[in-house]
């Protein structure tokens, strides 16, 4: 019998979130280490646009510069 944190559908959903929200966090930073200058205007919005942008390279198979 297999062990459950939640339950057998939440893990996984917790898991998924735990790694959107560990990705944003990191695209964050390292824009924000990029240019300091801008840090204060990088939010969550630029952070998805961004995000979205290298999930959809990656998906066309372009692994430069991720």
């Amino acid at each position: 019998m297999a062990a459950y944190l939640i339950s057998r559908v939440a893990d996984p959903l917790f898991a998924l979130t735990m790694g959107v929200a560990a990705s944003m966090s990191r695209i964050r930073r390292d824009q924000q280490e990029k240019s300091p200058e801008k840090a204060s205007e990088i939010g969550y919005g630029t952070v998805v646009q961004l995000g979205q942008q290298r999930l959809q390279r990656w998906w066309n198979g372009d692994f430069k510069d991720l």
